[in-house]
């Protein structure tokens, strides 16, 4: 066991101090200890019913383990991993026809990920997480026996693991045991800059020294090995791997390969690379490219989206920037056994963004244009080689523009393809959000005529899950005050199939509505208002926490669309705003900030007088109705919200106090943009200095809680950030803490850092906002 002490700075006397970490209370610390959440799908054969279990926020013990931060990573020396998040605590197996019920369970220490079937769906893989490594286990779904390798998979690029089309073994990237030998005398490090203009974002954990370079080339050292499910194990490779992909008829692999040199300005992906087609038993057949480091924000050159075509044997696509300047990419196609010329399958006039390869003829191409912000989607019945039509082209935030999602199937090689018809039709399923119920349908590609199969109920939000046939759905529904619970529809009834009782009693009977009002300017806006038990305006104004974050939109019309649907479970959780409501607050959570562009002006011109607006306008509002009274409503936010928190401090007085978490204050330490602000500090360094709260940190007239994990590795988040305008606000004699967090980074996953945090700002609320008539009544009712 040990501790750690949190780093607690403010404006006293004694300035640091050192604090162990706190309980909060009990109402807002259920959401940590209940904050499982259940996920279905069915298997690709439709026998089998999957459910997950979400694993339990870990233990700050776990996260004190040995790290290397290398190349923009931080890499677990220990368990030779990078960012997996939480995992699973259970998998569940349920046979749909046999009702065989299967469960595996993470002991102590243990987390599950990556669960995936054989092709036969005669066993399970899933990959056993402990504190000395990553181990791929088989479980035999005949008798429920199960059997684990000892070899530790190398997932420093993530896990990466596939199954052979025979259900035979899988094929792993597991870990070079070789020892690292690093340089004994410190040796200079050398930078360099020439004529060429490569901007580029402030990166964190990039390399620094020849040692570093050393340890970097060891660590990304592994083996391709293919291992049976009867745990017999050879190696076909031994490589720097980045990504490997088999190709479907498992005759192949493609292969990404990081080679040196490397850079100490660019991250990992950006480094030299290679990719090179090798044989399954490891002999090398082409090297389709090779690239040096790109140290730059512009495209990289070379052949982009390399993968193997799901509909055929050992086919490999890519895309290459076209010679035409009439167009901008072309689609080309390489067959085994590479020996014949490159075909070119299609000329795009946009940016390739992806393609969806049928059983037959049929394919779907995706593009993009950034300079317009539009992508649209072609259908190709016959072929890329023949003439397409539009399906459909929307604005990227335009959520009305966009038709829904394809569904896909299993085919022959076990990859993903267009799900259709006997008759060749297509089926759509439609977004789910507040704009439209979401919808399955059979589309006609020669008619356009629809067939409905299923739609959301309208009193609930129904999720879909998946179909067995025309007439057999699965679906998730939630409502209000009901967390999401398994469907089933078959052609006659509806048949739950999992329950999920409500994970935090304390909140069953808070309530939540949308409330909608408008900018002075006539910008629509709206939020999502919680309320205490048992509360009603006519009992008086209450405090407030508001909690938002900006958003840039290039029109009015797409920032004025609301996407949530309002039917959703009132999901709570350690880091939203909304667990307050629990203590006699009333929240105003998801606050419509957009900051708009018009035909004259970027965004960020008019950033301040458009925040200002939108922070005006939620005020007004809540007065209005009478649930809020002006001088007693804080705000807060996370990262760029917390820029937006401290921004409205400095240049308004319409906040009791500002929660700012993970934030950026100054923007000449990310000088090359931000966001979506493409123009650089030297191109308009009057909107960067307007923008950055550091500046203006002597208008900061009211208590500012900062809270920042002392390994923020997100760009443009250093936690120097939270440290230079603490030290900034202390200078200037106001009032301000600052919360460092141990080995927390971005986001904050420790259920002692969780706890923690709500304790912090259930205690800066309790001292900077002021107890109302409303709140005492209602706490004693």
């Amino acid at each position: 066991m040990f501790r750690l002490i949190i780093s607690i700075i403010l404006l006293l006397p004694c300035s640091l101090l050192a604090l162990s970490y706190q309980q909060p209370d009990t109402r807002l610390a259920q959401l940590v200890a209940n904050s499982s959440q259940l996920h279905w799908q069915l298997s690709a054969n439709n026998n089998w019913l999957i459910q997950t279990e979400n694993a339990d926020r870990p233990d700050l013990a776990e996260l004190r383990y040995a790290t290397a931060e290398l190349a923009g990573l931080r890499i677990n020396l220990e368990q030779l991993s990078v960012g997996l998040g939480n995992g699973y605590k259970k998998i569940s197996l349920q046979h749909n026809i046999t009702a065989q019920h299967l469960e595996i369970n993470a002991l102590a220490k243990q987390r599950l990920y990556a669960p995936k079937l054989s092709p036969d769906e005669n066993w399970l893989s899933v990959v056993m997480a402990e504190p000395r490594g990553l181990f791929i286990k088989f479980i035999n779904l005949k008798n429920g026996k199960q059997r684990q390798d000892k070899q530790r998979l190398n997932a420093i690029f993530g896990i990466q693991y596939q199954w052979l089309a025979d259900s035979s073994a899988i094929v792993m990237l597991a870990e070079h045991q070789a020892e690292t030998k690093l340089i004994a005398t410190a040796l200079p490090s050398v930078y360099e800059s020439n004529t060429d203009k490569e901007p580029q974002r402030t990166y964190q954990m990039l390399l620094s020294s020849p040692n570093d370079n050393i340890q970097f080339s060891q660590l990304i050292q592994s083996r391709l090995v293919q291992v049976s499910t009867n745990l017999r194990s050879k190696t076909l490779l031994q490589l720097p791997l980045y990504r490997f992909a088999l190709s479907p008829d498992n005759q192949y692999v493609l292969v990404d390969q990081i080679l040196q040199p490397y850079s100490y300005l660019v991250q990992a992906d950006n480094f030299s690379r290679s990719q090179d087609i090798y044989s399954i038993s490891g002999n090398k057949i082409v090297n389709l490219q090779q690239q040096g480091v790109h140290e730059s924000r512009k495209t990289r050159p070379g052949l982009k989206h390399i993968a193997w075509r799901a509909d055929q044997p050992a086919t490999l696509y890519w895309v290459a920037a076209h010679t035409n300047k009439a167009f901008k990419e072309a689609l080309w196609q390489w067959p085994a056994p590479f020996k014949a010329e490159h075909e070119k399958l299609h000329d795009l006039a946009w940016r390739f963004s992806k393609v969806q390869w049928s059983s037959n003829r049929l394919a779907v191409l995706y593009e993009a244009d950034s300079s317009t912000k539009q992508e649209r989607a072609w259908f190709f019945p016959d072929g890329l080689a023949e003439p397409g039509r539009i399906w459909y082209q929307r604005h990227t935030k335009d959520q009305s523009g966009l038709p829904g999602r394809l569904l896909t199937t299993t085919n022959q090689y076990y990859r993903q393809v267009l799900k259709q018809t006997a008759r060749g039709e297509m089926y759509l399923l439609s977004d789910d959000n507040e704009l439209q119920p979401q919808e399955l349908n059979i589309v006609s590609l020669t008619t356009d005529s629809k067939t409905l199969l299923w739609r959301a109920a309208s009193d609930a939000q129904d999720s879909f899950i998946d179909l067995i046939d025309d007439g057999n759905i699965f679906y998730s529904q939630q409502k209000l005050q009901q967390p999401a619970e398994l469907y089933q529809q078959l052609a006659s009834n509806v048949v739950k199939r999992v329950s999920v009782a409500h994970p935090a009693p304390s909140y069953q009977h808070v309530t939540r509505q949308q409330v909608n009002y408008q900018r002075a300017d006539g910008v629509k806006l709206n939020g999502w208002l919680y309320l205490p038990a048992g509360y009603n305006s006519a009992m008086g104004p209450l405090p407030v926490l508001m909690w938002a974050y900006p958003r840039e939109y290039d029109s009015v019309a797409i920032a004025e669309q609301q996407t949530a649907n309002s039917h959703r479970f009132m999901e709570l959780s350690a880091s939203g705003a909304q667990a307050y409501v629990a203590l006699g607050y009333a929240v105003f959570a998801q606050v419509s900030m957009p900051i708009i562009a018009d035909e004259d002006t970027a965004p960020n011109d008019t950033f301040l007088p458009q925040l200002i607006a939108n922070a005006e306008a939620a005020i007004n509002t809540l007065v209005k109705m009478g649930v809020a009274e002006r001088g007693n409503i804080a705000i807060g936010g996370h990262s760029y919200g917390a820029f937006m928190v401290a921004n409205l401090l400095a240049h308004t007085d319409l906040f009791a106090a500002g929660i700012a978490r993970s934030g950026a204050y100054n923007r000449s330490l990310t000088p090359f943009g931000f966001q979506s602000e493409k123009r650089n500090f030297w191109q308009q360094p009057q909107i960067y200095t307007d923008m950055s709260p550091f500046f203006h940190a002597d208008k900061i007239n009211v208590p500012l809680l900062m809270i920042h994990g002392q390994a923020d590795a997100n760009s443009g988040t250093h936690p120097e950030q939270s440290l230079r305008m603490f030290n900034a606000l202390k200078g200037l004699g106001k009032v301000s803490r600052l919360v460092m967090l141990p080995l927390e980074g971005h986001h904050y996953q420790a259920r002692e850092s969780a706890l923690h945090l709500l304790w912090e700002q259930q205690q800066w609320l309790a001292q900077y906002l002021k107890v109302t008539p409303a709140m005492q009544q209602n706490s004693t009712e």
